[in-house]
């Protein structure tokens, strides 16, 4: 089969997927209510974030705690560019995203020369830091007020097509053609050969570096697409009404990388799986809860705990998350039918 030939299949089957994604969000929508709509809608931003950590971990293997922080960047800038210079969302959305990558950029640089712990923890101060910023030059980040940005009012062609579109209806149909746009760029690139390039240094920096690789542009590279992922899903984040230190806390970028890793770090399937599960299973924990006689104490922490348990769980019997522990299951009935 030519290459030609190859990349149009592999382009084809990232529409499809792109597509049913899109199709799917929908018709849950149809399904729900206005507070599943507002977490549905949730869902498909979060989901462009733990997309950019299956990026950057899963395909490179290089391990950031701080996706949140470049999210916030990603928000900030969007609601700056709105709020002081009058851009439009949309605008303001699409500059969100190169200003972010350019952000990725310099911490690719410091990335390029670390590893392991060391860049986690690089990450992780920078995480620490950003919110700390926005409350020391109060003046220009308006410190824990935040800045008030949303999405407005759906258009009148879209609501003469649609009938009449809730708020949080409109959240969603905002996120959801970037989502779609971004889960195309993954499939895309994952399957190119710079997919494979990331997957080598993953794999064997040594090695990949014998085979001709650049491994210090190959991390810098990887991080400014992960951090224009990153910072498109803050922008969005951040349109849902405030942007503001509480909107991306510390432990945002922790409950991306348990998203992830619950999923399946390598896999876009299980990325998509572990953003619902962060999102919808919280509520389910607390309806479960509520038929039992639990003190508020212990109640309050309840869904997180959980959470927190279930990925020492994940982490312990398959690190390869949900999405691995499905393919074990398909070998395992394959092996049984032969």
């Amino acid at each position: 089969m030519s290459k030609h030939r190859t990349h149009k299949i592999i382009g084809l089957r990232s529409t499809a997927l792109s597509l049913l994604l899109f199709l799917f969000f929908i018709l849950l929508n149809n399904q729900f209510g206005a507070y599943n709509q507002s977490q549905l809608a949730n869902i498909a931003t979060l989901l462009i974030a733990v997309l950019s950590i299956t990026l950057l971990t899963g395909a490179s293997g290089q391990i950031s705690l701080g996706q949140g922080a470049i999210m916030a960047v990603g928000g900030y800038s969007s609601a700056l560019l709105v709020t002081r210079l009058g851009f439009s969302m949309w605008i303001s959305i699409i500059l969100a995203i190169f200003i972010s990558a350019l952000f990725g950029l310099f911490l690719g640089l410091a990335a390029a020369r670390l590893s392991g712990p060391y860049l986690a923890g690089t990450t992780l101060v920078m995480a620490l830091a950003i919110p700390s910023i926005a409350v020391r030059f109060e003046t220009f980040f308006s410190g824990d007020v935040g800045l008030s940005v949303d999405y407005g009012m759906p258009p009148i062609w879209l609501t003469n097509i649609v009938g009449e579109i809730s708020i949080e209806e409109w959240s969603l149909y905002v996120a959801l053609p970037f989502t779609a746009a971004a889960l195309f760029a993954v499939l895309n690139l994952l399957n190119t050969r710079t997919g494979r390039t990331w997957r080598a240094v993953r794999d064997n920096e040594v090695a990949a570096a014998l085979a001709g690789i650049n491994i210090s542009r190959t991390k810098i590279f990887v991080f400014v697409v992960a951090s224009a992922l990153a910072g498109l899903a803050g922008a969005l984040y951040g349109f849902r009404g405030l942007v503001a230190p509480s909107v991306y806390p510390t432990d945002l970028s922790l409950t991306l990388l348990t998203a992830a890793v619950i999923g399946g770090l390598r896999s876009i399937g299980g990325a998509i799986f572990g953003t619902f599960a962060i999102v919808f299973l919280p509520d389910l924990i607390e309806r479960v809860s509520a038929n039992f006689t639990i003190p508020e104490t212990i109640g309050n922490y309840l869904p997180g705990l959980t959470i927190g348990l279930l990925l020492l769980l994940t982490v312990i019997t398959n690190p390869r998350g949900a999405a691995g522990a499905l393919e074990d299951l398909r070998h395992h009935r394959h092996r049984k039918k032969h």
